[in-house]
C-alpha cells in the first residue's frame, strides 16, 4: 500500500497535478488498470478451432461491443461542468457525485462478475482463458469495498445466453468488448476521484 501511495504522489508531481488526497485509493486505480489490461488481452487472442480456443471460428476483434443497456455509469461518472480540467466531451448539468458514480461502477462489476460465473459454470473448458478477467474483476470489487464507503446498486437481469456453445461464445466476445469499454470509463472515473478535483 505504501509503495502505491508513493507512486501516486510521484506521478502527480511529475505531471504537475495535485497530489491525491487519499493515496491509498491508488490501489483501486491499479486494480482497474489490471482489469483493463486483462480484458484487452483476451479480446485480442486468436482462436484456433483445433485447440478449442475460446473464440475459435471467429475473430473477436471484428465483432461489435455489447453494452449493458440499463447502466448509467458513463453519465453519472462524467466530471461536472464546473471542473475546468474535465473531459472535452459533453458535461453533466449537475455536480459530480462520488457516491452515485461508485454505486453504478459497483453494479456494473457485479453484473459482469455474475455473467462470468454463469459462463464458467456452463463451459468449464473456458476457465483457463477467463480466469484472469474473473480474478481482476473480483480484485477491483474487493478494493472498492475496502477503500470507499459502501454503496449498493442493482440492475435487472440481462439475458444474453442461448445455450448454444458457438452463439454463447459470440455473445461472450461482444460482452467482454463492452466490459472493456466500461473498464476504460472506470479507470477514468477512479483517476478523477483520486485526484480530488470533484471536492474543490
Amino acid at each position: 500500500m505504501k509503495t502505491c501511495a508513493v507512486f501516486c504522489v510521484f506521478v502527480a508531481l511529475a505531471l504537475g497535478s495535485p497530489v491525491p488526497p487519499n493515496t491509498e485509493r491508488c490501489n483501486c486505480s491499479t486494480a482497474a488498470r489490471f482489469l483493463l489490461s486483462n480484458l484487452s488481452h483476451i479480446i485480442q487472442k486468436d482462436g484456433k478451432i483445433g485447440n478449442r480456443d475460446l473464440f475459435a471460428g471467429f475473430n473477436c476483434t471484428d465483432l461489435e461491443a455489447q453494452m449493458i443497456p440499463h447502466t448509467l455509469t458513463a453519465s453519472v461518472c462524467q466530471p461536472s461542468a464546473s471542473d475546468d480540467k474535465a473531459s472535452c466531451s459533453s458535461h453533466r448539468s449537475s455536480s459530480f457525485s462520488e457516491t452515485e458514480c461508485l454505486t453504478n461502477i459497483r453494479a456494473d462489476l457485479r453484473y459482469y462478475d455474475v455473467m462470468l460465473n454463469w459462463y464458467l459454470n456452463s463451459y468449464k473448458p473456458s476457465e483457463t482463458d477467463l480466469s484472469p478477467v474473473k480474478t481482476a474483476t473480483k480484485a477491483l470489487m474487493d478494493c472498492l469495498d475496502k477503500n470507499f464507503e459502501a454503496a449498493d446498486g442493482e440492475f435487472p437481469q440481462w439475458h444474453i445466453w442461448s445455450g448454444s456453445s458457438f452463439t454463447d461464445r459470440l455473445s461472450l466476445c461482444k460482452t467482454l468488448k463492452g466490459f472493456r469499454i466500461r473498464a476504460i470509463t472506470v479507470n477514468r472515473a477512479l483517476g478523477y476521484i483520486g485526484s480530488g478535483e470533484h471536492k474543490k
